[in-house]
């Protein structure tokens, strides 16, 4: 008896475990979310044919986007009230990544390694370092979240990479780094990066997300830099049918978005927006939306209810 009690204690264990370790939630950016490039107290410059979209703040300084380079979007100073709240945010998201309890201690040397869903450490006082590319790996769920905490600074190579696997989504990666950051030549960075010290972009390196410090400069060299919103994935109002009747879930497509259909029961899928089916049975149809420039993804389902057929009546003469 004991053995068995003991064999469904471990069965349970296991299942219980990976929604601890990968059942994490994203932090509150507040109004912070409307920023792509933000300091709480730190200067604010570019230099070079740097190109943001999104919004760009400091609580201190009047944010220069030199010439040639170009802003789609905003810029806030501390004469803005949205500044102060801004500030605010940043240091709460800092505080709320920094206390998360860690799921693992992985290497500082970030390159090479491949991370599931959950919060991943470097360990105390552990600077972190990527060389080449390492790999966030969502394994087939669009909704699942990466925190990586390095107590320290982080610094990226030349041509190092931020990859995204089994539909991760950049939306849901974030990055809390106590010291600086520095993004090597020519490298690609995804996610929100919630820093405590200064931020610098070197030369033609891309940001797909946000950078966020708490206290320090942000200097920027000939970068393109792009705030990262989740779509609007629509799978439809949930409807009911006959048999054999067909029905066209989704919307309308948007452009620069690309979708996916599954089905439950499986057996359905598709590319297209906004599909017909015509299932036989009750099937929950789910859509992933995937916007190709950024990586980020959202997922929404719908349930078709399957009624059968109205009854047919048959009535007799009598010649």
């Amino acid at each position: 008896m004991k053995n068995k009690l003991l064999d469904l204690f471990m069965v349970v264990a296991l299942v219980i475990m990976p929604a601890i370790g990968f059942g994490q939630t994203a932090p509150d950016l507040g109004v912070a979310s409307g920023f792509t490039l933000f300091t709480s107290a730190g200067a604010f410059d570019s230099f070079g044919a740097t190109h943001v979209t999104g919004n760009i703040g400091s609580f201190t300084v009047t944010p220069t986007i030199n010439a040639p380079g170009v802003i789609t979007g905003s810029i806030y100073n501390a004469s803005d009230p949205i500044s102060s709240t801004a500030a605010a945010a940043v240091n709460a998201a800092y505080t709320d990544l920094f206390g998360r309890t860690p799921t693992d201690v992985i290497a500082v040397g970030l390159g090479g390694q491949t991370l599931l869903p959950g919060v991943h450490s470097t360990g105390t006082g552990a600077a972190a370092n990527l060389s080449g590319n390492i790999t966030l790996d969502a394994q087939g769920n669009p909704n699942a979240v990466f925190i990586i905490q390095i107590d320290g600074a982080l610094t990226t190579g030349v041509n190092s990479n931020v990859l995204l696997a089994g539909s991760a989504s950049t939306c849901n990666v974030y990055w809390q780094v106590t010291g600086a950051f520095t993004l090597g030549d020519n490298s690609v960075f995804r996610g929100t990066l919630v820093s405590g010290g200064a931020i610098e972009l070197l030369e033609g390196s891309s940001l797909l997300g946000r950078a966020l410090t708490k206290a320090g400069a942000i200097h920027l060299h000939n970068n393109a830099v792009t705030l990262t919103e989740s779509p609007n994935s629509t799978a439809g109002p949930d409807r009911t049918i006959c048999k054999n009747e067909s029905t066209q879930l989704g919307a309308t497509a948007v452009a620069g978005s690309t979708y996916s259909w599954t089905s439950v029961p499986a057996g359905f899928t598709s590319t297209a927006a906004n599909p017909i089916v015509t299932p036989l049975v009750t099937t929950t149809y789910t859509v992933v939306e995937t916007i190709t420039a950024t990586g980020c993804n959202s997922s929404n389902s719908v349930v078709v209810t399957v009624n059968p057929p109205p009854a047919t009546s048959l009535i007799y003469h009598n010649l």
